[in-house]
């Protein structure tokens, strides 16, 4: 089976040919860049749930399926660097989803996009025989040229803005059917996404932040990402990722190597910046003012498709993608 990246640039190449004017990002990014009349672009975006793919039903209320699907197309926006405005909301129900759970799902997206000025418009409702579908796209608007993309410069700081691994602790907890009070909070990692708009609103007009991307496959996949896109290689610090004290000690108690859990986890939606050298200690000030933690983890190199990590041992380590891929057995 090839790789769910391998399909999206198939399909990439396959429509390059058809790209109509306006169209100043299609895929290969967070979210599509639309220029349109006026000091605006529109940037678009699109992503679904499907039960017993990335949720099951005794993990979440109706309502926090809906919040969540709201946060992943949020976060979306953020890597660009823009304001959320306008959603539609597609839902494919089976007959075990009765009315009051739609009704329940809808308001959960509605009130999750209201927290940050956006407001749902449409959609569409079919039924289906199979598990419920709910898909989500999400328009919002930045400056004319503005967006954000995944791109990258050679010396470049790698800042992370959010922590890593606690998301996928959560699943783990939830799949063991483990709530404790203690755990509580990598659960919520899951359950409740924070989308990082508060980081893109504070520095979308930074010239000192060149591109971003946001952590939903998982950190090593997702800057390999940026990297691939930009003709680059990376140099990561290990012992600089945000990695939550309650991560060590989850990873602790399962033998697990915190390091690689949290390269890998997934789902965290932290944002991944790239941001000029020079100002990467000013960028990170600026966001731990605000209230979220950041901090330089890394360089953007020349040396293209070599990506390294360097651990507790003091040696660079190659890695690869290991983060969420749909297609990957």
């Amino acid at each position: 089976m090839t790789s769910e990246f391998d399909l999206i640039d198939a399909i990439a190449r396959d429509l390059r040919a058809r790209r109509t004017s306006g169209v100043v990002a299609g895929i290969g990014d967070d979210a599509a860049v639309l220029r349109v009349a006026g000091r605006n672009d529109l940037v678009v975006t699109v992503d679904a749930m499907i039960e017993g793919r990335h949720f099951r039903r005794d993990w979440l209320t109706w309502p926090q399926v809906g919040a969540r699907l709201a946060a992943i197309n949020l976060s979306d926006i953020a890597a660009m660097g823009a304001a959320p405005k306008f959603a539609l909301v597609s839902l494919a129900v089976p007959k075990s989803v009765g009315p009051g759970a739609v009704r329940a799902i809808e308001r959960g997206v509605a009130r999750e996009l209201a927290r940050f000025g956006a407001a749902v418009v449409g959609g569409n409702l079919s039924a289906t025989s199979g598990p419920l579908v709910c898909d989500l796209t999400l328009i919002g608007t930045c400056a004319r040229g503005r967006a954000w993309r995944r791109r990258a410069r050679h010396g470049d700081a790698i800042v992370v803005a959010g922590n890593l691994g606690a998301a996928a602790a959560g699943v783990t907890l939830l799949k063991a059917k483990r709530r404790a009070a203690n755990r509580r909070p990598l659960v919520t990692a899951w359950t409740k996404p924070v989308p990082r708009l508060d980081v893109s609103a504070l520095l979308h007009r930074s010239p000192s932040v060149h591109g971003a991307i946001d952590v939903s496959d998982g950190f090593s996949s997702d800057v390999i990402h940026l990297c691939a896109a930009s003709g680059l290689g990376c140099d990561i610090d290990g012992i600089a990722l945000p990695i939550p004290r309650a991560v060590t000690a989850f990873c602790a108690r399962r033998g697990l190597d915190p390091l690689a859990w949290s390269m890998d986890g997934g789902e965290d939606y932290a944002l991944i910046l790239s941001v000029a050298a020079k100002r990467a200690a000013a960028v990170c000030r600026r966001i731990r003012d605000a209230g979220v933690n950041a901090s330089v983890v890394g360089r953007f190199t020349s040396r293209r498709g070599v990506y390294q990590v360097t651990g507790a041992d003091g040696r660079p380590h190659r890695f690869r993608p290991g983060g969420w891929d749909h297609f990957r057995s």
